[in-house]
């Protein structure tokens, strides 16, 4: 007997929880462990460096994905960025099976070259390499998937462009051959972005990011420079570059970077565009640059920045935080706490955008040791999360359930180690990377690591570099696609061991929500006749934590007919299906959520009613199903 109602017991959950009319539980959001890419074991000779990895798919979808790490520009300074062995520039590692494998290795660039490197792909195929030499950015490019770089050979490159330059990045432009440079110039930090029309090939300059009479020019200044990160093209080619200054009073070494700018070129930029400067976020007390913030763009429109470091004087430890803007990066969003609150530090932020609305996916590096990223005895894993509604909910998963670093993670750039009393370990340089293969809205993660070092014990080994990884998102259910887009991500991810599924409150907390939200009806408002059925009634959401308030998603009501022992469940064309159990099956949609009202406008035969209601918040927490108190008669 005991067995029988657990038996039914399950059975029952397992019903209440799924229903007809709402979409299942998918397995969780997971990714494949990382694998180490060729040549960058530093047991392999040569020894190629995986520090910040740069990874892009080709845009057709054909399954061509690229990977490049700097190498190190060959002088002491470069040897004290952790530089390979390597004889110039830029390793690269080339994958035509959507990033399985990747038998394609080699170094490109400059002998003079691997102070950065950036790697972009063209609508026509055409792979293009950006390899940093301080005086210049060396433009190497590839026709043959990257088989061959013609214009950098043996270490002598013929394409330079962007004089005097640092941290360039590559982006594809909307239309054949367009392709953008951007940087910050080493003498006074100023963002600087030109454009290409011929696939590389030559670049002119693009207008002016930092615009004199925008916000960011009252705290630009050549000492405390700019960090800017990679910009995205929206569809009409509008052009979004994200950059971010200390205070005007900041110092020159180890200045807070406290005032987030999105800079907006309406259709593209010609050489007299100014840019309009939006206000991302700012406060006194900020420091969000741990390190490179990273922009993306999802298929809508809708614009996503995510930085990691603290949002206000006197946070404990380091975050990882999420600015959403749905108006073309005009206005922006309170910061969205994205890390869990099991990790103190949090560093190396990394997102791309999916194919659709509301999609991103979110990589970073955690620590549950110590709040601060300079602590030597820092036991470090990689992240990743996923939103499908615009950064409302957030499925997570850990891509390195082992330490993948261990020690300090120093976020001076290059003065790390360079001045006295600054952190030291540069090992993984300054980001990892994400991208979503065209193919099949799978993300993919490039992500720099060294666990074979041991800084953090005594007289441990540290080879002063690291090794590039990829990790494939490897649960197709769970990736960008059309069904997916727009749903909270608990809906599509699930839960598992090891998974979170988090929402903010209203109350601007980040925390994770596991409350269901609860239901009632109105017995006041509720009636039935021969004519059709109107069910009113209210629904409340406790959210994440006691100060918050959730969200409701939606609210659906269940309405049998009674036969015996038995309930016919009320379709949606009004006819009532066959008889079964009454355990509330079938749902139909309510209009509203905090005060809902349902509507069955179809002839009721005589007989005996029940109805249920329940139902789903923002987080994807499923209330349990509130039964009308009495029968409901209809003669």
């Amino acid at each position: 007997m005991r067995l029988r109602s657990l038996l039914f017991l399950v059975l029952a959950v397992a019903l209440l929880t799924i229903g007809a009319g709402e979409p299942a539980l998918a397995a969780g959001l997971s990714f494949t462990p990382p694998v180490q890419l060729p040549h960058s074991d530093p047991a392999q000779k040569p020894f190629y460096g995986g520090g910040e990895p740069s990874i892009a798919f080709d845009p057709s979808g054909d399954g061509h994905v690229y990977v490049t790490a700097p190498q190190g520009i060959p002088t002491a300074l470069g040897a004290a960025l952790g530089g390979s062995d390597a004889a110039q520039g830029v390793a690269f590692w080339g994958s035509g099976d959507h990033g399985a494998s990747f038998p394609n290795t080699q170094i490109t660039g400059a002998g003079n070259g691997g102070g950065d490197s950036d790697v972009e792909v063209l609508g026509d195929h055409t792979v293009l390499v950006a390899d940093l030499e301080a005086v210049a950015a060396a433009i190497c490019t590839s026709k043959d998937f990257g088989a061959h770089f013609q214009d950098c050979n043996g270490g002598v490159a013929t394409n330079q462009q962007g004089p005097e330059n640092d941290r360039e990045w590559l982006t594809r432009g909307t239309k054949p051959g367009e392709v953008y440079l951007t940087y910050h110039d080493f003498a006074a930090g100023f963002p600087i972005i030109e454009k290409s029309t011929d696939g590389g090939k030559t670049f002119l300059p693009c207008g002016t990011i930092i615009d004199p009479a925008g916000p960011a020019a009252q705290n630009y200044t050549p000492v405390g420079g700019t960090l800017v990160s990679k910009p995205v093209i929206g569809k009409d080619g509008t052009i979004y570059v994200e950059f971010t200054t200390p205070d005007q009073t900041a110092p020159p070494v180890g200045a807070s970077l406290n005032h987030l700018y999105m800079a907006v070129a309406k259709g593209g930029c010609s050489s007299t565009t100014i840019f309009k400067d939006n206000v991302i976020y700012e406060d006194p007390g900020a420091s969000l640059a741990s390190i490179f913030q990273q922009t993306a763009i999802d298929g809508a429109g809708n614009l996503y920045v995510l930085a990691a470091g603290q949002t206000k004087a006197g946070q404990a430890g380091t975050g990882a935080f999420l600015f959403t803007s749905t108006d073309g990066g005009q206005k922006w969003s309170a910061p969205i706490p994205v890390s869990t609150p099991e990790t103190k530090a949090n560093v190396f932020p990394t997102i791309a955008g999916g194919p659709y609305g509301g999609q991103a996916v979110l990589g970073w590096f955690g620590t549950a040791t110590s709040g601060d990223p300079n602590t030597g005895t820092n036991q470090w894993r990689y992240y990743a999360a996923e939103t499908y509604d615009g950064g409302q909910t957030f499925a997570y998963t850990t891509v390195t359930p082992d330490v993948i670093h261990y020690g300090d993670i120093c976020t001076q750039g290059i003065f790390c180690g360079l001045v006295p009393g600054q952190p030291g370990n540069r090992n993984l340089a300054d980001f990892a990377s994400a991208a979503v293969d065209p193919a099949t809205g799978c993300a993919a993660l490039a992500v720099p690591g060294d666990p074979y070092n041991r800084p953090d014990l005594p007289g441990g080994k540290n080879t002063g570099g690291s090794s590039a990884y990829v990790s494939r998102q490897q649960n197709p259910s769970t990736c960008f696609t059309a069904r997916t887009a727009g749903r909270a991500a608990s809906t599509v991810a699930g839960s598992k061991p090891g998974e979170q599924t988090g929402v903010l409150g209203a109350s601007g907390h980040g925390c994770i929500d596991r409350a269901a939200p609860v239901s009632q009806f109105s017995r006041r408002w509720s009636k039935a006749s021969s004519r059709g059925l109107t069910l009113r009634g209210s629904t409340t959401d406790r959210g994440c934590d006691a100060r918050g308030q959730g969200r409701v998603r939606r609210v659906s009501v269940a309405l049998a007919r009674r036969t015996g022992s038995g309930c016919r469940f009320a379709r949606a064309d009004g006819r009532f299906g066959p008889s079964t159990s009454c355990l509330p099956t079938r749902y139909l949609p309510a209009s509203g959520t905090a005060s809902w009202r349902f509507r069955f406008a179809h002839r009721l035969p005589k007989g005996s009613y029940v109805a249920w209601v329940r139902a789903v918040d923002a987080a994807g927490n499923v209330g349990a199903p509130r039964r009308y108190a009495t029968r409901l008669r209809v003669r």
